[in-house]
């Protein structure tokens, strides 16, 4: 055998012989120890809390058994109540609404029409000579609405008893800023009387007062030469501008506008405005605007307000300039109303000598019988001064309302007592009015 083998051969074995010498040593080392007795005693011991244990196991079960019974009889909860969502309020496009009206779904652009009409029966007794007959008093068509939202509006109204003379009564347009300031322009009804402010169809009595209606008269040219100018009575409407609103929760009211002064449909004939203004406190409610006390007011309505104005007359180029104050209360059916007015006139023909007029009227209603019957009484005066005469008027009334104001009678006596150079002549009135009003 070669060396290398035989190194080779004494390598393996040295190997073969170790690794045995290893394997033994292990056998050895590794010991198989059997169990005490003590530990033997202490598995088969039985364990004291093993009964505990055992037993509050059972109870839980029996617990949990029990709890689920009681669920499984318990009666259902009751089911939550379901909310339902409210329905769009549905928007009538036509109907009656203190008018017949047409809109709308948005309700953006609406129309409204109504009206009314005054059927009297009328007798006067002046200067020993007896006047009786029927008359249309009045007979009006309006038509009212919004156009593109609420706040731009606008009415026109006609009168078709004065067909030939004075049939467009009202023709305006009204924005609605705020409710403290809004625009009007147009034919209008001029800040100035609250007696004229108040429709006809709202009055306590069949007609306005003497003091209202004089202070509302032009003097214009004396045309029969007597020294007394010729009086149009207007009805309280003039072309213009105004503004007005109602701030501090309608505590406060104003109206303020400039007009041609020539009175309804008509132009400026003598390149003078009329500057006219109104403002009124509501101290306690809301009055409105309508004579007696209809709904039945159950708080009371307490205001006080003065107006003014100043123009120049058409013809005769007289500067007038006027004052007023008014006050009423309404409360429970009781209704009291009254107004104060002043006029200094400084005539355009300077050989004569300015003058100065007062005039007033007072009036009371109370309803009897709630909402049907309702008993008026009213004075007015009228003093003027220069050789126009003094005149009074003493009137009592009765109201029956059949459908409240959409269908009422009205009747009312005056007598009429007026200075002259012979003395106090005394005119007398009697009047009926049956108003029906859609």
């Amino acid at each position: 055998m070669s060396r290398r083998k035989i190194l080779g051969l004494m390598i393996i074995g040295s190997c073969l012989a170790a690794t045995t010498a290893q394997a033994k040593d292990s056998v050895v080392g590794f010991k198989v120890e059997e169990p005490s007795a003590s530990s033997a005693e202490r598995l088969m011991a039985p364990n004291p809390e093993a009964p505990k244990t055992a037993k509050q196991s059972v109870v839980g079960q029996k617990t949990l058994k029990a709890d689920k019974k009681a669920e499984s009889e318990a009666p259902p909860p009751a089911p939550a109540p379901e909310v339902k969502a409210e329905a769009p309020k549905e928007t009538k496009t036509a109907g009656y609404d203190k008018g017949f009206f047409i809109q709308s779904a948005d309700g953006k652009y609406k129309i409204v029409f109504n009206g009314y009409a005054q059927f009297h029966l009328e007798y006067d007794r002046e200067e020993g000579k007896n006047n009786v007959g029927f008359r249309v008093r009045r007979a009006r068509l309006a038509w009212s609405g919004n156009l593109a939202g609420k706040s731009l509006t606008y009415k026109f109204q006609i009168d078709l008893v004065n067909f030939k003379t004075d049939l467009l009564l009202d023709a305006y347009i009204n924005y609605k800023f705020y409710p403290s300031l809004e625009v009007r322009f147009g034919q209008q009804t001029m800040p100035w009387i609250r007696q004229h402010q108040i429709s006809s169809s709202n009055q306590e009595f069949v007609d306005r007062s003497l003091a209202s209606n004089e202070f509302l008269i032009f003097h214009d040219t004396d045309s029969d030469k007597d020294g007394v100018p010729d009086k149009r009575i207007r009805n309280g409407r003039d072309i213009g501008l105004m503004i007005h609103g109602k701030p501090f929760d309608k505590k406060l009211e104003y109206q303020a506008g400039i007009f041609n002064g020539s009175g309804t449909n008509s132009v400026n004939i003598n390149n003078h405005m009329v500057y006219s203004a109104r403002a009124v406190y509501n101290i306690r409610g809301q009055a409105g605007y309508e004579e007696g006390d209809y709904a039945y007011t159950e708080d009371p309505a307490l205001y006080f307000g003065s107006s003014g104005n100043y123009f120049v007359s058409d013809l005769t180029n007289d500067k007038v300039t006027q004052f007023g104050a008014e006050t009423g209360l309404k409360w429970k059916g009781l209704a009291l109303q009254g107004e104060f007015f002043y006029r200094n006139t400084k005539p355009g023909d300077t050989t004569l000598t300015k003058t100065n007029d007062f005039g007033y009227y007072a009036q009371a209603g109370y309803f009897v019988v709630k909402k049907k019957l309702e008993l008026a009484a009213r004075a007015s005066m009228v003093f003027l001064e220069g050789i126009q005469n003094d005149k009074g008027e003493f009137q009592a009334g009765l109201n029956y309302f059949i459908l409240g104001q959409y269908l009422k009678m009205q009747t009312d006596y005056s007598v009429l007592p007026t200075n002259t150079k012979d003395g106090v002549q005394t005119a007398q009135k009697w009047r009926l009015r049956l108003q029906t009003k859609f």
